[in-house]
């Protein structure tokens, strides 16, 4: 134990007060216990330090002797100190299923904080105590994976068809999905333990980009060009859309930027919800040389204007 630095052991700060000590006691406890990480022999170790050093900084007589002298405060005040044995700390081997294993401390507590250790650990696991926790139901973890598809599946939804981790795995995408979203899948990651539930799979949706198409909620946008005839004097345009293509018509005088709306156009009706509508923006393309002849009737419809 010589030269150990129990606030670093439990991850506070040296004027840490005692509830913070024990939140962090609690959150490495549950971290490295080894029901959770069974034949983990660093787990192991590090839960026996983060032991030691409950016990010490959660007891505010020890406490404050280890802060006076130091880890080898046993001896410098004329304390019991650890025993490093079974007869002199708490016999844990009920936790590990047997074997014999003890995690040393100087007593019977965990200090004045913790009362009776099996509190602690009851509260961690949702028991009551150390006994039995082994053979206790406890629920698989969640399994994590990333799927990619294509702009249109997310604004039309789509339905995969996925293997993940030796299952077969049918995935609704609903329309309007939109890049990093997240979807659970009840019952789909890690077994359980003892009969216990089987976590979920959280799956995380990349969308390819669109070298065309944007989406925006439940609309979905893109830019066109429209000649400059077109923008003075007004006509029809050629709109691409996810369902074909669409003549949008341009009213005379039209403005660069102008946006124009293709009702029920954008993202797929769902859940119900409407479908989105396609915003255009009009790009209106000014030419970049002249005819001497196209200069003569620009520079007449100057003075028109």
């Amino acid at each position: 134990m010589a030269g150990k630095d129990f606030y670093k052991v439990l991850g506070v700060d040296k004027k840490a007060s005692a509830d913070e000590i024990k939140k962090s006691f609690r959150r490495q406890a549950r971290q490295y216990h080894p029901d959770v990480r069974p034949d983990d022999k660093a787990a192991e170790q590090k839960f026996k330090e983060i032991n030691e050093a409950y016990e010490v900084l959660s007891d505010k007589k020890k406490r404050q002797e280890y802060d006076t002298f130091g880890a080898d405060f046993q001896q410098r005040a004329g304390g019991a100190g650890f025993s490093g044995g079974r007869a002199g700390g708490f016999d844990f081997s009920d936790l590990f299923g047997g074997g014999g294993r003890t995690f040393s401390s100087s007593g019977n507590s965990f200090g004045s904080q913790g009362g009776d250790p099996s509190d602690i650990f009851g509260n961690l696991f949702g028991g009551g105590g150390c006994q039995g926790r082994a053979s206790r139901p406890s629920r698989g973890g969640n399994a994590e994976h990333q799927v990619e598809i294509e702009f249109a599946e997310a604004v039309r939804g789509t339905e995969l068809k996925l293997r993940i981790d030796n299952q077969q795995v049918n995935i609704k995408v609903p329309p309007g999905t939109v890049d990093g979203s997240r979807l659970r899948l009840k019952g789909k990651g890690h077994p359980g333990t003892n009969n216990g539930p089987v976590g979920d799979l959280i799956l995380t949706v990349k969308v390819r980009p669109d070298r065309i198409f944007t989406m925006q909620g439940r609309d979905i946008l893109c830019q066109v060009e429209v000649p400059l005839t077109t923008a003075l004097l007004g006509g029809k345009i050629e709109v691409p859309t996810f369902s074909g293509k669409a003549m949008l018509k341009v009213k005379e005088g039209a403005q660069n930027g102008q946006k124009m709306r293709l009702r029920g156009k954008g993202v797929a009706a769902a859940r119900g919800l409407a479908a989105g509508d396609q915003i255009v923006e009009l790009k209106i393309i000014i030419p970049k040389s002249l005819t001497p002849k196209a200069k003569e009737l620009i520079g007449k419809l100057e003075k028109e204007l």
